[in-house]
């Protein structure tokens, strides 16, 4: 059974998104960092070509019984990460778009950069309509219970964000508790507590304009930006860089840390973590 789990701050709107992941109950660069933070960057072109998008009209759409396809080739769906932990699947798709019949079967959380309102559509179940919320994360255990469905956008705004599958974990038990809720982050979705799937929590960490945030994350992690600003990073051992973190990009970072979180720009920076073991 997939299980979104409500937390801290944003509950309310981490069950609203329910309606997504689950249908089964419950512009940009792409950048990430290798084991030594060398920072590689892919352009994110194909979700603004118009060609790209045309991909997924659909105007004969397949019957219960037409087929479907895997979520990787469904057209507003683009595989742009495909690591030993995780592969990060990106979906982008302007108001009043669906998708085509797809499935997922591997344990997957989503993160949200935009808000929207959608039409989950899944094979055999009821449809449902729901609102997603930028900075918010849910997730389904797939693999013990693969789904086939499409998504249509009935709102304004765009749907975007990553569907990101959990591949290995080192730990696949997560013997310690969550992070502690402070002014700067809350659980968004927490997965530890359930049988079955594999296990993950994903953070909220945000800093105000002009301001400065101290943060533990002994672990490895999967970052990703839904607000981005100039910031400044400085660690346990006094070193420290500056970096510009860009909206809707993410990054892997392999070992721990401890230190400072300093914005020096001026508007919020707001990224999601999700907890390797």
């Amino acid at each position: 059974m997939p299980m979104t789990m409500p937390n801290g701050k944003n509950g309310a709107i981490a069950v609203a998104a329910v309606g997504f992941a689950a249908g089964a109950c419950v512009g940009s660069v792409v950048s990430w960092f290798l084991t030594k933070e060398e920072n590689l960057e892919t352009g994110l072109a194909h979700s603004e070509d118009p060609s790209w998008l045309s991909r997924g009209k659909d105007p004969k759409p397949p019957a219960k019984d037409d087929g479907w396809v895997e979520v990787y080739d469904e057209p507003y769906h683009k595989t742009e990460l495909d690591s030993k932990y995780c592969r990060v699947v990106r979906f982008r798709f302007p108001a009043g778009k669906r998708t085509l019949f797809h499935r997922h079967s591997v344990d997957s959380f989503f993160c949200f950069f935009e808000s929207a309102r959608i039409r989950n559509e899944q094979l055999g179940k009821p449809v449902v309509e729901a609102d997603v919320t930028a900075g918010t994360s849910n997730g389904a255990c797939y693999c013990s219970s693969p789904i086939i469905h499409r998504i249509s956008n009935i709102g304004k705004g765009w749907m975007h964000g990553l569907d990101v599958e959990i591949k290995h974990t080192d730990n696949p038990d997560y013997k310690t508790g969550p992070l502690p809720e402070t002014e700067n982050q809350f659980l968004i979705y927490d997965n530890t507590k359930h049988p079955h799937g594999k296990k993950m929590r994903v953070y909220n960490l945000h800093v105000d304009a002009g301001k400065k945030a101290r943060f533990s994350l002994p672990f490895s992690r999967l970052v990703m930006c839904e607000k981005g600003s100039n910031i400044r990073v400085t660690k346990s051992d006094g070193s420290s860089f500056d970096t510009k973190r860009i909206p809707h990009t993410y990054w892997w970072e392999s070992n721990g840390f401890e230190g400072t979180i300093e914005n020096l720009g001026d508007s919020e920076y707001v990224i999601m973590v999700a907890e390797w073991h």
